[in-house]
């Protein structure tokens, strides 16, 4: 199972993403080598074919849907931080900047997630830590996932003055990832509401997202 993690801008971290991070490990446990595959593959966008468990990963990318260009290169990982290696387990964390001066930070694993409802409650539940103040709590919104059609979307706005930060976390059968989209207190750049962020969200997901 996995999530991931996000970083805020100049230098503050939101403590609602510093609970991400520790989901990179913390919740790859579903994703296990020797896991039995879903029931049923899901179907990859554009096709009648269903993907195979496992057959689709994340990929690193200079620019994201809305503007963003990326600050460096991502990290980049194949080698699982804790534990057995599970099979197909690869992870990567980058973070983008937009002409308008709004930052994002993308983070996620990808593998045989063989229960993604399980992945997201886990995940939600550990953001929704008691030191976090959460203006707007982590919930479901339309996943609209071309690649599975039981893959779960939730978004959620986390408040760790001087930062305001929306917070989506998206999982399905292949991949698991959070984008985290901080903004100073006093509206620099303006906060994503919860639609607005999802809708980024899914653009960023969908663009990332592609075959072994």
């Amino acid at each position: 199972m996995i999530t991931s993690v996000g970083v805020g801008v100049r230098g503050v971290r939101p403590v609602s993403v510093v609970g991400a991070t520790v989901l990179l490990v913390g919740t790859l446990a579903g994703c296990g080598a020797g896991s039995p595959p879903p029931e049923a593959a899901p179907t990859v966008a554009g096709s009648s074919v269903a993907a195979a468990p496992g057959s689709l990963r994340l990929t690193e990318s200079k620019s994201l849907p809305g503007g963003y260009r990326a600050e460096s290169p991502a990290t980049v990982r194949t080698d699982y931080p804790a534990g057995p290696q599970p099979a197909g387990y690869g992870s990567l964390v980058a973070k983008y900047t937009a002409d308008s001066g709004g930052t994002l930070t993308v983070g996620g694993a990808w593998g045989t997630i063989t229960d993604p409802e399980a992945v997201a409650t886990s995940a939600i539940a550990a953001m929704h830590s008691p030191r976090d103040t959460w203006t707007v709590p982590m919930t479901d919104v339309e996943a609209r996932d071309p690649y599975d059609a039981k893959g779960r979307l939730t978004c959620g706005v986390s408040s760790d003055w001087p930062l305001v930060t929306s917070v989506c976390l998206w999982v399905n059968h292949y991949t698991a990832g959070s984008v985290s989209f901080p903004a100073w207190i006093e509206g620099n750049p303006a906060t994503l509401d919860q639609a607005d962020a999802a809708d980024r969200t899914r653009r960023i997901r969908d663009a990332m997202t592609v075959p072994k």
